[in-house]
Protein backbone atom coordinates (compact mmCIF):
# COMPACT_ATOMS: atom_id res chain seq x y z
CA UNK A 1 0.00 0.00 0.00
CA UNK A 2 2.82 2.22 0.80
CA UNK A 3 4.43 2.07 -2.58
CA UNK A 4 1.01 2.25 -4.63
CA UNK A 5 0.33 5.64 -2.25
CA UNK A 6 4.41 6.93 -3.11
CA UNK A 7 3.69 6.49 -6.83
CA UNK A 8 0.56 8.85 -6.30
CA UNK A 9 2.56 11.14 -4.84
CA UNK A 10 5.39 10.91 -7.00
CA UNK A 11 3.92 14.04 -9.19
CA UNK A 12 3.57 16.15 -6.22
CA UNK A 13 6.80 15.27 -4.78
CA UNK A 14 9.09 16.10 -8.28
CA UNK A 15 11.65 18.90 -7.99
CA UNK A 16 10.46 19.21 -4.11
CA UNK A 17 13.03 20.88 -1.95
CA UNK A 18 13.36 18.00 0.39
CA UNK A 19 14.67 19.17 3.97
CA UNK A 20 14.71 22.07 5.71
CA UNK A 21 18.06 23.62 4.66
CA UNK A 22 18.27 22.32 1.32
CA UNK A 23 17.08 24.38 -1.91
CA UNK A 24 15.68 23.11 -4.82
CA UNK A 25 17.25 24.90 -7.67
CA UNK A 26 15.10 27.19 -9.57
CA UNK A 27 14.93 29.62 -12.08
CA UNK A 28 14.99 33.59 -10.09
CA UNK A 29 11.90 33.98 -12.15
CA UNK A 30 9.85 31.76 -10.41
CA UNK A 31 7.38 32.49 -8.22
CA UNK A 32 6.32 30.54 -5.19
CA UNK A 33 2.98 31.15 -3.97
CA UNK A 34 0.94 29.44 -1.03
CA UNK A 35 -1.13 26.62 -2.94
CA UNK A 36 -4.76 26.09 -2.82
CA UNK A 37 -4.57 22.50 -3.42
CA UNK A 38 -6.48 19.42 -1.42
CA UNK A 39 -4.69 16.75 -0.82
CA UNK A 40 -5.91 13.21 0.57
CA UNK A 41 -4.60 9.87 1.88
CA UNK A 42 -5.74 6.90 1.49
CA UNK A 43 -9.31 9.12 1.41
CA UNK A 44 -8.46 11.18 4.62
CA UNK A 45 -7.88 15.37 3.32
CA UNK A 46 -5.13 16.23 4.99
CA UNK A 47 -2.96 19.39 5.62
CA UNK A 48 0.05 20.34 3.79
CA UNK A 49 2.66 23.47 3.89
CA UNK A 50 1.91 23.57 0.15
CA UNK A 51 3.66 25.88 -2.79
CA UNK A 52 2.61 26.67 -6.17
CA UNK A 53 5.51 26.91 -8.69
CA UNK A 54 5.37 27.31 -12.61
CA UNK A 55 1.39 25.53 -11.92
CA UNK A 56 3.21 22.74 -10.03
CA UNK A 57 2.54 21.48 -6.36
CA UNK A 58 5.94 21.23 -4.00
CA UNK A 59 5.05 19.44 -0.85
CA UNK A 60 7.88 18.41 1.34
CA UNK A 61 8.93 14.66 1.36
CA UNK A 62 9.21 14.80 5.34
CA UNK A 63 5.46 15.85 5.53
CA UNK A 64 4.14 13.04 3.31
CA UNK A 65 6.45 10.63 4.71
CA UNK A 66 4.81 11.46 8.24
CA UNK A 67 1.11 10.95 6.60
CA UNK A 68 1.86 8.40 4.60
CA UNK A 69 4.17 6.46 7.36
CA UNK A 70 7.47 5.56 5.32
CA UNK A 71 11.41 6.66 6.05
CA UNK A 72 12.96 9.37 5.17
CA UNK A 73 16.12 10.56 6.51
CA UNK A 74 18.97 13.05 5.70
CA UNK A 75 22.56 12.83 5.28
CA UNK A 76 24.66 15.46 5.73
CA UNK A 77 27.82 14.13 4.39
CA UNK A 78 26.36 13.68 0.95
CA UNK A 79 23.69 16.62 1.11
CA UNK A 80 21.53 14.06 -0.37
CA UNK A 81 18.02 12.57 1.01
CA UNK A 82 17.16 8.77 1.52
CA UNK A 83 13.15 7.80 1.25
CA UNK A 84 12.60 4.01 1.86
CA UNK A 85 9.22 2.90 2.01
CA UNK A 86 9.49 -0.38 4.02
CA UNK A 87 10.61 1.69 7.51
CA UNK A 88 8.16 4.19 9.54
CA UNK A 89 8.38 7.51 9.49
CA UNK A 90 10.76 9.13 12.32
CA UNK A 91 10.98 12.38 13.67
CA UNK A 92 14.60 13.80 13.35
CA UNK A 93 16.17 15.70 16.49
CA UNK A 94 17.65 18.32 15.56
CA UNK A 95 21.40 18.33 16.87
CA UNK A 96 22.63 21.42 18.63
CA UNK A 97 25.24 22.47 17.10
CA UNK A 98 28.43 22.92 19.39
CA UNK A 99 29.44 26.47 20.49
CA UNK A 100 33.07 26.40 20.09
CA UNK A 101 35.28 27.50 23.15
CA UNK A 102 37.69 30.50 22.15
CA UNK A 103 40.56 29.83 22.35
CA UNK A 104 43.32 32.19 23.76
CA UNK A 105 45.56 34.21 21.04
CA UNK A 106 48.07 36.50 20.89
CA UNK A 107 46.79 39.58 19.91
CA UNK A 108 48.24 41.05 16.13
CA UNK A 109 50.59 43.54 18.91
CA UNK A 110 51.80 40.05 20.37
CA UNK A 111 49.74 40.56 23.52
CA UNK A 112 48.31 37.51 25.20
CA UNK A 113 44.13 38.10 25.37
CA UNK A 114 41.34 36.08 26.93
CA UNK A 115 37.97 36.41 26.99
CA UNK A 116 36.55 33.05 28.42
CA UNK A 117 36.96 32.24 32.29
CA UNK A 118 38.61 29.01 31.56
CA UNK A 119 40.38 26.90 28.94
CA UNK A 120 42.48 23.82 28.35
CA UNK A 121 43.70 21.91 25.13
CA UNK A 122 41.66 18.77 26.34
CA UNK A 123 39.48 17.62 28.77
CA UNK A 124 41.44 15.63 30.73
CA UNK A 125 39.03 15.15 33.54
CA UNK A 126 36.81 12.70 31.54
CA UNK A 127 39.58 10.29 32.66
CA UNK A 128 39.85 10.87 36.33
CA UNK A 129 37.14 9.72 39.25
CA UNK A 130 34.22 11.83 38.94
CA UNK A 131 34.27 11.99 42.78
CA UNK A 132 37.15 14.13 43.49
CA UNK A 133 35.74 17.44 41.77
CA UNK A 134 34.51 19.19 44.93
CA UNK A 135 34.74 23.00 45.88
CA UNK A 136 37.86 24.29 44.44
CA UNK A 137 39.21 21.03 42.82
CA UNK A 138 36.46 21.05 40.30
CA UNK A 139 37.21 19.85 36.49
CA UNK A 140 38.56 23.36 35.03
CA UNK A 141 41.59 23.10 37.87
CA UNK A 142 41.93 19.77 37.36
CA UNK A 143 42.76 20.75 33.13
CA UNK A 144 44.83 23.45 34.18
CA UNK A 145 47.22 21.60 36.44
CA UNK A 146 47.13 18.40 33.83
CA UNK A 147 47.81 20.62 31.24
CA UNK A 148 51.17 21.49 32.91
CA UNK A 149 51.78 18.11 33.77
CA UNK A 150 51.01 16.34 30.67
CA UNK A 151 53.45 18.80 28.80
CA UNK A 152 55.92 19.03 31.33
CA UNK A 153 56.00 23.26 31.83
CA UNK A 154 53.51 25.80 30.65
CA UNK A 155 52.72 25.99 27.33
CA UNK A 156 51.47 29.79 25.50
CA UNK A 157 48.42 30.04 25.55
CA UNK A 158 48.32 27.52 28.79
CA UNK A 159 45.45 26.45 30.25
CA UNK A 160 43.70 28.09 32.88
CA UNK A 161 41.27 28.85 35.44
CA UNK A 162 39.73 31.49 37.79
CA UNK A 163 40.64 30.74 41.45
CA UNK A 164 39.36 33.59 43.84
CA UNK A 165 41.76 35.38 46.33
CA UNK A 166 41.51 33.87 49.98
CA UNK A 167 40.64 30.90 51.62
CA UNK A 168 40.22 28.81 46.93
CA UNK A 169 43.51 30.20 46.33
CA UNK A 170 45.20 29.21 49.65
CA UNK A 171 43.91 25.78 49.12
CA UNK A 172 45.45 25.79 45.83
CA UNK A 173 48.84 27.14 46.56
CA UNK A 174 48.46 24.18 49.13
CA UNK A 175 48.25 22.07 46.65
CA UNK A 176 50.78 22.84 44.54
CA UNK A 177 53.18 22.68 47.55
CA UNK A 178 52.07 18.97 48.24
CA UNK A 179 52.52 18.10 44.80
CA UNK A 180 55.98 20.15 43.60
CA UNK A 181 59.21 17.37 44.33
CA UNK A 182 61.99 18.02 41.34
CA UNK A 183 59.87 19.86 39.87
CA UNK A 184 58.19 23.03 41.06
CA UNK A 185 54.91 24.35 40.63
CA UNK A 186 54.11 27.73 40.89
CA UNK A 187 51.44 30.27 39.87
CA UNK A 188 52.15 31.48 36.09
CA UNK A 189 51.20 34.51 34.23
CA UNK A 190 51.86 34.88 30.50
CA UNK A 191 54.25 38.18 30.74
CA UNK A 192 52.49 39.65 27.39
CA UNK A 193 48.74 39.29 29.47
CA UNK A 194 47.51 42.32 28.03
CA UNK A 195 43.80 41.82 30.46
CA UNK A 196 44.62 40.60 33.29
CA UNK A 197 43.12 43.58 34.71
CA UNK A 198 39.77 42.05 33.69
CA UNK A 199 40.61 38.31 35.36
CA UNK A 200 42.52 38.88 38.02
CA UNK A 201 41.73 35.88 39.46
CA UNK A 202 43.54 34.29 36.26
CA UNK A 203 45.30 31.24 37.04
CA UNK A 204 47.63 29.07 35.44
CA UNK A 205 50.68 26.34 36.34
CA UNK A 206 54.00 26.31 35.49
CA UNK A 207 56.06 23.64 36.04
CA UNK A 208 59.86 23.90 36.26
CA UNK A 209 62.87 22.50 38.22
CA UNK A 210 64.68 25.27 40.30
CA UNK A 211 68.31 26.16 39.30
CA UNK A 212 69.51 25.90 42.39
CA UNK A 213 67.98 22.50 42.74
CA UNK A 214 70.39 21.66 39.27
CA UNK A 215 73.56 20.45 41.84
CA UNK A 216 71.20 17.85 43.41
CA UNK A 217 70.03 16.59 40.57
CA UNK A 218 73.64 16.09 39.13
CA UNK A 219 74.47 14.66 42.95
CA UNK A 220 71.96 12.06 42.71
CA UNK A 221 72.00 10.55 38.90
CA UNK A 222 74.21 7.47 39.88
CA UNK A 223 71.13 6.64 42.06
CA UNK A 224 68.52 7.34 39.80
CA UNK A 225 70.47 5.11 37.22
CA UNK A 226 70.38 2.15 39.64
CA UNK A 227 66.89 2.37 40.41
CA UNK A 228 65.65 2.75 36.53
CA UNK A 229 67.38 -0.53 36.66
CA UNK A 230 64.82 -2.32 38.56
CA UNK A 231 62.27 -4.02 37.77
CA UNK A 232 59.93 -4.02 40.30
CA UNK A 233 58.31 -0.86 41.63
CA UNK A 234 58.68 -1.40 45.44
CA UNK A 235 61.97 -2.40 45.00
CA UNK A 236 62.80 0.81 43.93
CA UNK A 237 60.71 2.58 46.70
CA UNK A 238 62.77 0.84 49.15
CA UNK A 239 65.85 1.25 47.54
CA UNK A 240 65.14 5.32 47.44
CA UNK A 241 64.08 4.93 51.21
CA UNK A 242 67.13 3.31 52.07
CA UNK A 243 69.65 5.78 50.44
CA UNK A 244 67.55 8.76 52.24
CA UNK A 245 68.13 7.28 55.57
CA UNK A 246 71.95 6.96 54.79
CA UNK A 247 72.15 10.85 54.24
CA UNK A 248 69.67 12.31 57.26
CA UNK A 249 69.10 11.34 61.01
CA UNK A 250 66.10 12.09 62.53
CA UNK A 251 66.00 15.38 64.67
CA UNK A 252 62.65 16.97 64.80
CA UNK A 253 64.08 20.22 65.93
CA UNK A 254 66.11 20.45 62.59
CA UNK A 255 65.71 20.93 58.65
CA UNK A 256 67.82 19.78 56.13
CA UNK A 257 66.82 21.45 52.58
CA UNK A 258 67.32 19.71 48.78
CA UNK A 259 70.70 21.42 47.61
CA UNK A 260 72.24 20.33 51.49
CA UNK A 261 71.15 16.67 51.90
CA UNK A 262 72.61 15.95 48.11
CA UNK A 263 75.27 17.24 48.47
CA UNK A 264 78.61 15.98 49.99
CA UNK A 265 78.66 15.87 53.52
CA UNK A 266 80.70 13.96 56.07
CA UNK A 267 77.97 12.74 58.45
CA UNK A 268 74.19 12.75 58.28
CA UNK A 269 72.51 15.45 58.72
CA UNK A 270 69.91 16.07 61.37
CA UNK A 271 66.40 16.98 60.16
CA UNK A 272 62.56 16.47 61.29
CA UNK A 273 60.21 14.79 59.09
CA UNK A 274 59.09 17.35 56.58
CA UNK A 275 62.47 17.60 55.54
CA UNK A 276 62.57 13.16 55.22
CA UNK A 277 58.76 14.16 53.61
CA UNK A 278 60.30 17.06 50.74
CA UNK A 279 63.37 14.90 50.36
CA UNK A 280 61.91 11.87 49.09
CA UNK A 281 59.61 13.51 46.95
CA UNK A 282 62.38 15.12 44.86
CA UNK A 283 63.50 12.03 44.69
CA UNK A 284 61.19 10.05 43.69
CA UNK A 285 60.13 12.87 40.88
CA UNK A 286 63.84 12.49 39.44
CA UNK A 287 63.02 8.27 39.47
CA UNK A 288 59.65 9.40 38.62
CA UNK A 289 57.49 7.67 40.59
CA UNK A 290 54.17 9.52 41.81
CA UNK A 291 54.65 10.77 45.25
CA UNK A 292 53.41 13.66 47.06
CA UNK A 293 53.46 14.59 50.89
CA UNK A 294 50.36 14.27 53.16
CA UNK A 295 50.54 15.42 56.57
CA UNK A 296 48.43 15.93 60.15
CA UNK A 297 49.79 19.17 62.13
CA UNK A 298 52.48 17.10 63.42
CA UNK A 299 53.90 15.28 61.24
CA UNK A 300 54.63 14.71 57.32
CA UNK A 301 55.28 11.75 55.41
CA UNK A 302 54.66 11.00 51.87
CA UNK A 303 52.26 8.29 49.29
CA UNK A 304 53.67 6.91 46.08
CA UNK A 305 52.13 5.20 43.58
CA UNK A 306 53.37 1.64 43.39
CA UNK A 307 52.03 -1.82 41.99
CA UNK A 308 48.81 0.27 40.98
CA UNK A 309 47.73 1.59 44.23
CA UNK A 310 48.75 4.55 46.29
CA UNK A 311 50.66 3.58 49.79
CA UNK A 312 52.29 4.97 52.79
CA UNK A 313 56.06 5.75 53.00
CA UNK A 314 57.23 7.70 56.10
CA UNK A 315 61.17 7.28 55.65
CA UNK A 316 61.52 9.71 59.12
CA UNK A 317 59.70 6.74 60.78
CA UNK A 318 61.39 4.16 59.31
CA UNK A 319 64.86 5.58 60.11
CA UNK A 320 64.21 6.72 63.29
CA UNK A 321 63.32 2.75 64.29
CA UNK A 322 65.88 1.28 61.24
CA UNK A 323 63.39 -0.44 60.17
CA UNK A 324 60.36 -0.52 56.87
CA UNK A 325 57.85 0.09 59.48
CA UNK A 326 56.12 2.32 57.47
CA UNK A 327 56.98 1.17 54.11
CA UNK A 328 54.66 0.91 50.98
CA UNK A 329 51.61 0.06 53.85
CA UNK A 330 48.03 0.67 52.33
CA UNK A 331 47.05 2.66 55.58
CA UNK A 332 48.58 4.27 58.85
CA UNK A 333 46.76 3.74 61.93
CA UNK A 334 46.23 6.92 63.79
CA UNK A 335 47.59 9.28 61.35
CA UNK A 336 44.21 11.12 60.39
CA UNK A 337 44.87 13.11 56.59
CA UNK A 338 43.70 16.53 57.65
CA UNK A 339 42.66 17.39 53.15
CA UNK A 340 41.63 14.21 52.36
CA UNK A 341 39.80 16.21 49.25
CA UNK A 342 42.86 17.88 48.36
CA UNK A 343 44.77 14.20 48.56
CA UNK A 344 42.10 12.53 46.34
CA UNK A 345 42.43 15.11 44.03
CA UNK A 346 46.28 15.27 43.65
CA UNK A 347 46.13 11.12 43.16
CA UNK A 348 43.77 11.74 40.25
CA UNK A 349 46.34 14.54 38.80
CA UNK A 350 49.26 11.98 39.24
CA UNK A 351 47.90 8.95 38.27
CA UNK A 352 44.01 9.76 36.45
CA UNK A 353 41.95 6.94 37.47
CA UNK A 354 43.57 5.80 40.53
CA UNK A 355 40.99 6.22 42.91
CA UNK A 356 38.09 4.68 40.75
Amino acid sequence: MKQKVLFMLAGVCLGIALVSGSQAAASTALTAIPSRQTFYVNGQKVEFEAYSIHGNNFVKVRDIGKAVDFGVTYDGATNSVHIDPNAHYQEETPQPTPTPTPTPTPAPSGKYTINVDHWSREDFSQQANPAVFTGVYDRALYNTFRQTLVDGRAIDPPAYTMVAKGDDYSAVVYLMGRMSGMTRYEHYVPKNFSNYWQYLDYFAVSGSVPDVYQSAVDFIQPVIAKVRQMSSEREKVTYLNDYLCSLLTYNEDKAAGIPQTFSNHKDELPAACGSYAVTFKFLCGAAEIPCFTISTPTHGWNMVYADGQWLHVDVSANDLTNSHTMLLRETYPNHPDQAPAATAFIKELLVPGSTK
